[in-house]
């Protein structure tokens, strides 16, 4: 008889047990995998396993332009607001750097302007003898990147044209502002052949014109470019125009780029506009990366933007949810994608 008792008391143990278990399985370690919603008929909704640290190095450029401070807010806000997520920014010498080192794994996300994308991903121009590195992705655009050429004002040149003969910082080797200010001079005959064309950074190549070493400097980057912006506050400055043929003629060499302008009042002391062309930059990774992070990083930079753009005007185009995802020239990653597309921005 008390072995019957014993058996019928463990028995109702273990109903008891599994009665009360029965709102939550585990998977390894703890973490609840599903739960019950008693408020909304019996329903069950998933919930996603608690992410491990994730620890990204985000490539970016050099200090003097605006692909650093760029990643660097993007990366401090999923830093702060993506569970699980640490994300360090590094200098490079800029877009050609950083699609190699996205498409190797050398870094885990890069920004690039989208002309220096588009060549990689289809091996074309300076990465013709590397080949195609079809295995990125854009997660979303941050800033619209223009090319800037100044001069002292007592220096006379007004155009772009005007530089052949002369000493100019064209940026970075294989960089950004390299590949945009060699677009420009090819459709004006300006060649290493018969003009100084130095690889300096953009603040640099900015301190260069003003302490008269060089007669010019360009940049290819958001408005206003810091080293730019740091000379015009100590000396009078004249910004370089393009005349409509040259823009026509450039564009039509380069799918990527857009017409647009540097507005007046844009650097201290410059009172007129300046034609010129431009780019987006965008954010890169492999096509390989988690698709749940990637929807979390995009949903991330889009409720951050208007706080990253009130830090810094130059990533003020981010809060607009379809400059983020629209005219890309490679294809998104397919969880930026559904992020992009939940939201109704593409």
């Amino acid at each position: 008889m008390k072995k019957a008792l014993s058996l019928l008391l463990a028995l109702c143990m273990v109903f008891a047990l599994v009665a009360c278990g029965g709102g939550t399985t585990t998977t390894g370690g703890g973490t609840p995998a599903a739960t019950t919603d008693g408020g909304s008929g019996g329903g069950s909704t998933e919930a996603k396993p608690a992410r491990g640290n994730v620890i990204w190095t985000f490539g970016t450029a050099d200090t003097g332009g605006s692909m650093y401070p760029a990643g660097a807010a993007v990366s401090q806000t999923w830093t702060n607001n993506v569970q699980g997520m640490k994300c360090n920014t590094q200098t490079s010498t800029g877009s050609f750097q950083n699609v190699q080192d996205v498409a190797s794994g050398e870094v885990d996300v890069a920004v690039a302007t989208a002309d220096v994308v588009l060549n990689g991903y289809n091996g074309t121009g300076k990465f013709a003898d590397i080949g195609a590195l079809n295995n990125i992705r854009v997660i979303g655009a941050v800033y619209t990147s223009v090319l800037s050429g100044v001069t002292l004002k007592s220096s006379g040149l007004k155009y772009v044209h005007d530089l052949q003969g002369k000493r100019v910082a064209v940026g970075p080797a294989s960089s950004a502002t390299e590949n945009a200010s060699l677009a420009a001079f090819n459709v004006m005959g300006i060649t290493k052949d018969n003009t100084s064309l130095e690889n300096l950074g953009l603040g640099d190549g900015a301190d260069a014109v003003g302490d008269g070493i060089l007669d010019a400097a360009f940049g290819f980057a958001g408005l206003p470019i810091g080293g730019q912006l740091n000379l015009a506050a100590t000396k009078d400055i004249a910004v370089l125009d393009m005349t409509d043929e040259e823009l026509d003629q450039v564009l039509a060499n380069n799918a990527a780029y857009i017409k647009t302008k540097i507005p007046a009042g844009t650097y201290t002391g410059v009172d007129y506009d300046c034609q010129t062309f431009g780019v987006k930059c965008l954010i890169i990774v492999q096509d390989t990366a988690d698709a749940d992070l990637i929807y979390d990083l995009c949903k991330a930079m889009n409720e951050g933007a208007a706080d990253m753009a009130a830090g810094n005007a130059l990533l003020k185009d981010m809060t607009d949810p379809s400059f983020l995802c629209t005219q890309m020239p490679i294809p998104l990653h397919p969880g930026a994608e559904k992020y992009y597309k939940e939201i109704g921005a593409m």
